[in-house]
């Protein structure tokens, strides 16, 4: 009995269902569309046709050069980490790092080490290791060599991007 009813019950809403899907139009009201289509007028595609570059005879401009952020120098009192490096502090030091770890300042100065810098730790009285990639007696010398490690690695995250100079208080 109960498969009866469900029988009945699906075969309801599958005639329900085919029934609302049809078109609502009669024959007739069909064609007097097609019959009213047959007045309008075409219309042609518009052509674009794009206007010929012009050329000039001044001669281009070079593009202006990317403006850097100006990086401070600082000027801070600090000692060498390691005594048989205490010789190799100049006047102008890049630095390419400032960590509160020496573990994680000793792994910066490795790996700039590895890339042919004679890098070294000081440490600032507040506790921070610095990593000095290179030191100089002038100041142009370590200007150069900083602006050289940022354009270099610019794209790396971390510090170098960032690089700037510390010059030792006496």
């Amino acid at each position: 009995m109960m498969k009866k009813l469900l029988l009945m019950a699906v075969a309801a809403v599958m005639t329900l269902t085919t029934y609302s899907c049809k078109s609502q139009k009669t024959l007739s009201e069909a064609t007097t569309v097609a019959e009213t289509t047959d007045d309008v007028e075409e219309i042609a595609p518009i052509q674009y046709t794009k206007p010929a570059a012009q050329t000039t005879s001044q001669p281009a401009m070079a593009a202006p050069a990317p403006v850097k952020a100006a990086t401070p120098d600082r000027t801070e009192r600090v000692t060498v980490v390691n005594s048989t490096e205490s010789g190799m502090l100049k006047g102008f030091n890049v630095i390419v790092g400032s960590f509160g770890s020496k573990t994680n300042a000793e792994n910066q100065k490795n790996k700039m080490i590895g890339r042919g810098y004679k890098a070294f730790l000081v440490q600032n009285s507040s506790g921070m290791y610095r990593v000095v990639a290179a030191s100089f007696d002038t100041r142009e010398s370590a200007t150069a060599v900083r602006d050289r490690i940022r354009s270099t690695y610019s794209t790396e995250s971390g510090t170098c991007a960032e690089a700037w100079l510390l010059i030792p208080q006496r």
